[in-house]
């Protein structure tokens, strides 16, 4: 439960990625605005609410802490109107109010709007519970804003009484429809079996490279050096336009110049969120693309290698320690002993029960790194890279016969034959495989349900 726990964290991240991007653009983009007569609200808290929805409290925190950042520094230039440099620390007078209503106010309606949809989860109908929240997420908005006004700011005269005084107007019910729309739509799609499917896929590929730093250091150096690059651009087009504009005569002001700075910067955050939502996409194509490739060389009860995979690895495997040294280890023949008997007395779903259970102790035998796949019917074979003393395997091996006797039908328990061969410095997998089989063979011929290991 706790690895699958984490794989959904793993996808989370990219979803909660999306939905910051999402903010940022909609924020430094007229997607934020929403304008139709009767109608003219802003619906920049709609990943706020999405966040909500569809991960949880600390995630729709993230994302409205960022909607706050947008909102003070779009406040902070001198051509915003008076009414809205409240929400500057530079223009407001008041600092610290000005950062808890741009900030503060949009983190507390995230972390409001997260812990609202959790408990809505334990409604049924769950759809009835999620659109009620989303019905009344934008005065929740509101609410918490004209509050943060109304404390620091009186002489605006704004208070939480202009949000219950049109809380049930044309225009409000109107764009709080909307809301529900849009996020019942959404978290409705992340309900479906194709997505639920595509997830599983995502999750799976992304547990198998959790262990590669090297994305991890990749990825951060990228984004490194595109802030860098991004900070240089805005830098250079600011220069140009101040060239051009004195070319043909016109003298910008030090306040026109920060002013003409301040909308390059949220082009560019535009621009660079757009960036990341493709960028978001084509990762996650790849990933899902990769498991597809790997789920095509996996056998599809057993969830191991199938047997021309299987023989791809070893070689990759081999060919690999040999580079670095002598190649040491085992290539391991596994066979489920009367196999035939099972399917017989007990039907095929009985006899892929067993086969589920043999492979997946194995697996956990002997570990991840070794190379497990089904060459057929009850036949398993493994390679095993590693030094590992004749003793330690047999442990090994006993450990593992003990668990296969644990696979019962009424009075009866399933037994193994088992034929080990170390790994030879010169010998192909065809040629390993050949061997362990004839230990295999030997192993049945002694009595089955026991082990050879060769020389």
């Amino acid at each position: 439960m706790r690895h699958l726990s984490a794989q959904r964290r793993l996808t989370d991240r990219y979803v909660l990625g999306a939905l910051l991007a999402i903010e940022l653009l909609m924020s430094f983009s007229f997607l934020g605005y929403f304008h139709v007569e009767p109608i003219s609200v802003t619906i920049a808290y709609l990943p706020v609410l999405l966040a909500g929805a569809l991960l949880g409290p600390m995630e729709a925190t993230a994302v409205g802490t960022v909607f706050g950042l947008t909102s003070m520094w779009k406040a902070s230039a001198s051509y915003v109107m008076p009414s809205d440099q409240m929400f500057s620390p530079l223009f407001s007078g008041d600092p610290l109010g000005s950062l808890v209503l741009s900030v503060g106010s949009r983190a507390l309606f995230g972390l409001l709007s997260g812990l609202l949809y959790a408990g809505a989860r334990r409604l049924r109908p769950l759809a009835l519970g999620v659109g009620a929240v989303s019905f009344f997420g934008r005065q929740i908005h509101s609410l918490l804003v004209y509050s943060a006004m109304a404390l620091f700011f009186p002489e605006a005269g704004y208070g939480p009484g202009i949000v219950f005084a049109q809380v049930f107007s044309k225009s409000d019910v109107l764009a709080n429809c909307g809301t529900v729309a849009v996020v019942l739509l959404i978290w409705g799609a992340s309900q479906t079996q194709p997505w639920i499917r595509f997830r599983q896929k995502l999750e799976r590929s992304l547990s198998m490279h959790t262990g590669e730093w090297y994305r991890r250091l990749t990825i951060a150096v990228m984004a490194a050096v595109t802030l860098a690059a991004a900070f240089a651009v805005t830098v250079y087009f600011v220069h140009r336009i101040d060239y051009v504009l004195s070319g043909r005569g016109i003298d910008i002001s030090g306040t026109s110049y920060a002013d003409i700075f301040h909308l390059q910067v949220q082009f560019l955050f535009g621009i660079m969120s757009l960036m990341a939502l493709m960028v978001l996409f084509l990762v996650l194509n790849r990933h899902y693309n990769s498991y597809m490739a790997y789920e095509g060389k996996i056998d599809f009860l057993t969830s191991v290698m199938t047997r021309r995979a299987f023989f791809s690895a070893c070689g990759r495997a081999l060919r690999s320690a040999r580079n670095q040294a002598a190649p040491s280890g085992y290539f391991i023949m596994v066979d489920l002993d009367r196999f035939k008997e099972v399917n017989d007395q007990y039907g095929h779903p009985e006899g892929d029960r067993a086969l589920k259970a043999v492979a997946q102790c194995l697996k956990e035998t002997l570990g991840e790194q070794c190379v497990i796949g089904r060459m057929g019917g009850d036949e398993f074979a493994a390679l095993l890279c590693a030094e590992l003393p004749t003793e330690e395997l047999e442990v090994a091996l006993r450990h593992f016969l003990t668990r296969v006797h644990r696979i019962t039908w009424g009075d009866q328990h399933l037994t193994c034959s088992i034929g080990a061969l170390p790994i030879g410095p010169e010998l192909s997998p065809e040629e390993l495989y050949q061997r362990a089989d004839r230990l295999l063979y030997a192993a049945k011929e002694q009595g089955r349900d026991r082990y050879v290991i060769g020389t």
